[in-house]
């Protein structure tokens, strides 16, 4: 409990480092990363907080799913800070209308038009959001032709992640944190634990607490890069902290947790490895 105990003063401090406030709509008008700075810092925060009540319910372990979110905050919030505004603007409010067209459009699909009357949408709407997804198609399709980005209409991860200079934490954490999210051979292959003469668990406790840990860590470490990829907008994006904080109280917090060291996302025993060589 440890370290549940150290994210929990972190969090003591962020919350007083990081004061997440009401936007100006105009600001936001204006930039629209602003928003996305807001959003992302308040959810990191609050992740956090969940991933420490989980941990102190023993499941701590489902924390690893928050992971992903915070890794493509820093992916993403870095790459459209790299920017110029007018340039964020255009490709921000594209991939915005082609999740909100996208979304609206696969509802009408599955419950069909008669309920989405019940829910006030009316089908000349509807068709109108039709043509307009096809509309924002052909714009991001410009947009790719201009930044050369690989595969389908919007950007992959990847390559966001290379262009904010990330690459290296993309494909550490990119892979692992999908698999806690989605069906994944391997991850459920990982939950399997005990010896092929007897039986086999799937909540291994000790695993579920190696998990537990490696989100933890991971959730404050990625909390404070995202500090430094959006520390440039704070004051527009409605971030404030408290002055009176100086160095004396930010360290012995972060040297706690920095003494407990890093987690690594695998195990040495799900290669039937131990400190004195392989498991016999």
């Amino acid at each position: 409990m440890a370290r549940v105990q150290a994210v929990e003063d972190f969090l003591e401090l962020a919350d007083r480092l990081i004061v997440v406030g009401e936007l100006k709509w105009s600001n936001v008008d204006a930039d629209y990363r602003l928003l996305a700075v807001n959003s992302c810092l308040r959810r990191q925060i609050e992740s956090m907080k969940a991933a420490t009540l989980l941990a102190r319910q023993d499941l701590g372990h489902l924390a690893v799913s928050f992971v992903r979110a915070s890794l493509e905050d820093v992916l993403y919030l870095g790459f459209f800070g790299s920017l110029p505004l007018e340039e964020s603007q255009e490709l921000f409010l594209l991939l915005s209308n082609w999740d909100t067209v996208r979304s609206l459009l696969a509802q009408r699909a599955y419950v069909g038009d008669d309920v989405m009357r019940n829910l006030w949408y009316p089908a000349g709407f509807l068709d109108a959001v039709e043509i307009k997804r096809d509309e924002v198609r052909s714009a991001l399709m410009d947009l790719q032709k201009k930044y050369r980005w690989p595969g389908g209409v919007i950007p992959s991860a990847d390559w966001i992640a290379e262009r904010a200079g990330k690459g290296e934490l993309y494909r550490y954490l990119h892979a692992a944190t999908s698999r806690a999210l989605h069906f994944s051979a391997g991850e459920i292959m990982r939950r399997g634990w005990g010896h092929p003469a007897g039986k086999m668990v799937t909540d291994k406790a000790e695993f579920r607490d190696h998990l537990a840990s490696f989100a933890l860590d991971q959730l404050w470490r990625l909390h404070v890069e995202s500090w430094e990829v959006t520390s440039p907008f704070w004051e527009g994006a409605a971030v404030s902290g408290d002055d009176t904080l100086s160095f004396a109280d930010t360290e012995p917090v972060l040297n706690r947790l920095l003494a407990l060291g890093k987690v690594p996302l695998v195990h040495a025993h799900e290669w039937n490895l131990t400190p004195n060589g392989p498991l016999r």
